[in-house]
């Protein structure tokens, strides 16, 4: 039994060491008289056919500030070298063999925008060379490419990235370099989680350059990335579009409530510091403003100009007649024709379209209401006349009574005089009486006049009270107008929404 295993194993060695001077007599054969340099084509006026596929793994960054894109791929070439073919039979059945890169003749194929401090970034590995001549060769490396980031439509925005390969010093009668079938391998890529890949192109082109008639061809794979606007939508657009909104309530928040300032001061803090985020997410890499900037913007926009309103609606809310009068024009546009226009209804006034004053009307004569003034004047000096002369002859009044009083006592007057000076004092308390009379009434008509006074500078002041509140509620409906319209039009704008 010992020696039917001595003999299986010594069979083994005998095989492999067979295999072995059959792999290495080939790798002697081929290599003898092989120069590197030599391009491998029998007739030198043809070009090597050389054919890349680009085998995509990974994006792993996109730096929009320095427009570089890093992306982990393999490069798949294949080309045919007529110095590598054997005859299987005459070598052990051996179908292929490895060669290191360098060892034989490959393409000076470079990534034209590489930004790579190498530029070269491929890993030099092995290259498979098979029976028929054909040679595979599957670098793989990390690539740091060259991109024109364009984000005015950010972050809806889509870009187009691509790998520019060529050689660097064949032309296309030398070498002819063709994208392989299925060019741009994504089977086994690993998707990322802020840019989708739709979509994936290869196209190829022949460049001349001033100093050679030759053309130099070209291979471009394309990425169209698009980003992911999840994020951005729960993170950002979302909240902003919150905080503006709240913008709104300041309006329906009655200014005797002392907070509609603060509220809206407070809510363009908020929008400060959104914007604040963009300008830092957003590079300056294009001189378009960018489509998130924009909304932000308009966002701005709208809580600045809100705080302004909010500011001229305390304005006329806290104003009085003692400081303001209001206009004709001022008056018909905010207590009649915009309150008609919003449906607003106040109490005790019917606003119906018959009802509405000329929105144009002439302003009052002012020598009219001056000779008014100066009635109204004459009339309060007389009655102040009339006052004073009803003082004296009431005084004059008790001073004939006093007198009437002691010449009775005296009782030496002859009562004729008595008489005589009776009759002029009933007529002098007459008088009297219809001067105290007149008095009184003139006493209520001033404190009439004052009650009426008092009720038009209330209904004045109700009158901007009112006007606050008419431009209030035309504020609200403005901005809310404002902030849905640019909404929707910044965001149908947008190349896609979902990505």
């Amino acid at each position: 039994m010992s020696s039917v295993c001595a003999l299986l194993l010594s069979c083994a060695l005998f095989l492999v060491a067979h295999g072995s001077l059959q792999e290495r007599r080939l790798y002697e054969d081929l290599m003898r008289n092989y120069n590197n340099l030599e391009r491998p084509v029998a007739n030198h006026s043809e070009p090597v056919t050389v054919h890349l596929k680009v085998a995509l793994q990974q994006i792993i960054d996109v730096d929009e500030k320095n427009q570089v894109v890093y992306v982990n791929a393999w490069l798949d070439y294949t080309w045919k070298d007529y110095n590598l073919v054997w005859d299987q039979a005459e070598y052990g059945n051996i179908t292929d063999v490895r060669f290191p890169a360098g060892k034989i003749w490959k393409p000076d194929v470079l990534l034209y925008n590489s930004v790579d401090t190498n530029f070269d970034s491929t890993y030099q590995t092995n290259m498979i060379v098979y029976s028929s001549g054909l040679v595979h060769w599957v670098p793989p490396g990390i690539f740091k490419i060259s991109c024109k980031i364009d984000i005015q439509w950010f972050p809806f925005d889509e870009q187009k990235c691509f790998f520019k390969f060529g050689s660097w010093t064949y032309d296309g009668y030398k070498l002819d370099l063709q994208p392989a079938t299925g060019g741009f391998d994504i089977s086994e890529y690993l998707p990322n989680g802020e840019w989708a890949l739709p979509l994936t192109t290869v196209e190829r082109n022949e460049k001349f350059y001033d100093c050679c008639p030759e053309p130099y061809p070209d291979v471009h794979f394309y990425l169209h990335m698009r980003r992911r606007t999840l994020y951005y939508g729960f993170n950002l657009i979302m909240p902003c579009i919150l905080t503006t909104l709240m913008t709104l309530l300041g309006f329906t928040l009655p200014p005797d409530a002392g907070e509609k300032i603060t509220l809206q001061i407070t809510v363009l803090l908020s929008i400060c510091f959104f914007l604040s985020i963009v300008s830092e997410m957003s590079p300056p890499t294009s001189e378009a403003v960018p489509l998130l900037g924009i909304f932000f913007t308009c966002c701005m926009i709208v809580v600045t100009a809100s705080t302004v309103f909010t500011v001229y609606v305390l304005n006329l809310h806290y104003r009085t007649p003692e400081t303001h009068d209001m206009g004709p024009w001022t008056r018909n546009l905010l207590l009649y024709w915009i309150p008609w226009i919003l449906r607003m209804k106040r109490p005790g006034h019917n606003l119906t379209y018959a009802s509405l004053p000329s929105l144009f009307a002439s302003k009052p004569n002012r020598h009219s209401e001056s000779l008014i003034r100066n009635i109204k004047d004459n009339e309060h000096s007389l009655s102040r006349a009339n006052s004073f002369d009803a003082d004296c002859r009431l005084n004059q009044y008790i001073m004939t009574q006093s007198v009437s009083n002691g010449l009775t006592s005296m009782g030496s007057i002859p009562s004729t005089m008595i008489s005589s000076t009776n009759g002029a004092l009933t007529d002098v308390s007459q008088q009297a009486t219809l001067l105290i009379l007149h008095r009184i009434y003139h006493e209520l008509k001033i404190v009439t006049k004052r009650m009426i006074e008092g009720d038009k500078e209330e209904q004045a002041s109700n009158n901007w009270k009112f006007a606050a509140m008419v431009v209030d509620r035309l504020c609200l409906y403005v901005f809310t107008i404002f902030i849905i319209a640019s909404t929707i039009g910044i965001f149908w704008s947008a190349p896609y929404l979902v990505a």
